[in-house]
């Protein structure tokens, strides 16, 4: 019976993202390009998973070291938070390994350099506090002498060893990471951790605020009994995280994380899948494209470190980039919240902000690659253009992560039918049987089970007939015929 049926292509459930517009690899700068590409083509994977780790992890080299201003009260630090959200076996683990390599490595490599100096400038701190504990025990000390003391303790500057990676980390923790080292870029596989901040482990409740504040640097005051206040005064976290999709879900749906603006704050990829079409015999990243990656990556770094003296620098648009910009918004930003943006105005409503860090973003490696110092240099009109070319790409992907998170139970329903179909490699199947198949919490009956197959029917998954003996009888029953391309 199922032979003589002639089958079309079935409709969607859901939006796939298949139609949204590539990943522009070429508006990167030339050395991060090639890099994304090489780990695109050794890992057979979406070039867009490894430019969006790319791009978010490198905002962190200038992440307190420079804010780009579009007009005088609107400025927006360098500060790109990401998410990438991929099924299983999508290589998610060695692209974020490949990007996150050379952080590691220079962290390594800063705190062996400065070991003796670290170790010397805590003794240092050391032996003054203990003078201090000492002295006042004294009866005869001095308020003048015990402050001569604390003002020379305070003068002598923290020293830790260097963090510039965070992965799994409590919120109570990243305050007093943020404190120490002032900058961050959280960096992982896996975005599991941001349930630490979602209330894991607060009674279910959420701790957001300096993940929030961190986006913006925004003044951060922590106070607890238990310990001293302790005050940032402009923390910054570069955000770059890979998920799979039942973990978004989760974040998209969170009442907290969507109420905060937590969500409007990434910009997202859901790459293209290559899976079952890819191969292992496939180009290594080659050791020039690697060694030049890494070499731009300490460059940048040295620069964050060794050239900052603790007030941010200012980039701003030559006078041609500032006016293409303001047309840009007024022309084609602000009247898209109305239309394809309406579902998703918390995020559209930072797109403007966004061009603007990927222009500081992408202005400063260019410049720093060619040893110019960004801060003296105006953003041109290419440096614009390929921005927009970028954020593009992101507001397309943030208008289908908001609708996977306006999915109905109905949809849910047929999904959770179809995946039971698959894992049987079911062909044909009696209702009834498919039915006791499926049976779970999520149906309430079998007339609920029915609305399911109804929709299951009208979208092309299957077809349905009444034939005689369906039921092991003479009686008639309803067959099911899955759409072989199912």
């Amino acid at each position: 019976m199922d032979k003589e049926i002639s089958w079309a292509k079935p409709t969607p459930l859901r939006s796939d993202g298949t139609k949204l517009i590539p990943f522009p690899i070429n508006s990167m700068p030339p050395v991060l390009r090639d890099m994304a590409a090489a780990i695109a083509t050794t890992t057979s994977t979406d070039v867009a998973m490894a430019g969006t780790a790319i791009i978010s992890a490198v905002s962190y080299c200038f992440s307190g070291v420079y804010r780009i201003v579009a007009k005088r009260d609107h400025t927006e630090p360098l500060v790109l938070d990401a998410l990438t959200v991929a099924e299983p076996s999508f290589k998610k683990s060695p692209v974020i390994a490949m990007v996150k390599r050379p952080y590691v490595l220079f962290a390594h490599d800063w705190n062996e350099k400065f070991k003796k100096d670290i170790y010397r400038q805590q003794a240092e701190k050391k032996i003054l506090e203990n003078k201090l504990l000492a002295i006042e025990k004294k009866e005869d000390v001095t308020a003048e002498e015990m402050a001569e003391l604390q003002t020379q303790i305070s003068n002598i500057p923290t020293a830790n060893f260097r963090r510039i990676v965070v992965d799994d980390i409590t919120p109570e923790s990243l305050v007093t990471q943020l404190e120490e080292n002032g900058t961050l870029l959280m960096i992982s596989d896996e975005a599991g951790m941001l349930g630490n901040f979602s209330g894991r482990y607060n009674n279910n409740i959420p701790n957001l605020d300096l993940l929030l504040k961190s986006w913006n640097g925004e003044t951060y005051i922590s106070d607890r009994a238990s310990r001293s206040s302790i005050i940032l005064k402009k923390p910054y976290m570069s955000i770059c995280l890979a998920c799979q999709p039942y973990v978004f879900e989760s974040m998209i749906n969170n009442t907290a994380f969507r109420g905060s603006g937590l969500i409007a704050r990434f910009v997202y990829c859901f790459p293209v899948s290559n899976i079952g079409s890819r191969r292992y015999d496939t180009q290594p990243v080659p050791e020039s494209v690697a060694e030049k990656y890494q070499q731009l990556i300490f460059d940048l770094l040295t620069n964050k470190f060794c050239s900052y003296d603790g007030d941010e620098m200012y980039l701003r648009f030559d006078d041609r980039a500032y006016k293409e910009f303001v047309d840009y918004y007024n022309g084609h930003i602000e009247p898209r919240l109305l239309t394809d943006m309406a579902f998703c105005k918390d995020w559209g409503g930072k797109y403007h902000g966004l061009i603007l860090r990927l222009c500081g973003i992408i202005h400063c490696v260019k410049c720093l690659s060619n040893g110019d110092f960004p801060d003296i240099v105006d953003v041109g009109i290419d440096t614009l253009t390929d921005s927009i070319a970028i954020a593009e790409y992101y507001r397309e992907q943030a208008i289908y992560a908001y609708s996977l998170g306006d999915v109905d139970i109905a949809t849910v329903k047929a999904e959770r039918v179809l995946n039971k179909i698959r894992s049987k490699h079911i062909d044909s199947i009696r209702q009834n049987d498919l039915y006791k198949l499926c049976r779970c919490t999520l149906f309430k009956n079998a007339v609920d089970f029915a609305e399911t197959v109804d929709m299951l029917e009208d979208y092309g998954y299957i077809r349905r007939e009444i034939v005689s003996g369906a039921n092991g009888n003479n009686k008639s029953g309803v067959m099911v015929f899955i759409n072989p391309n199912v």
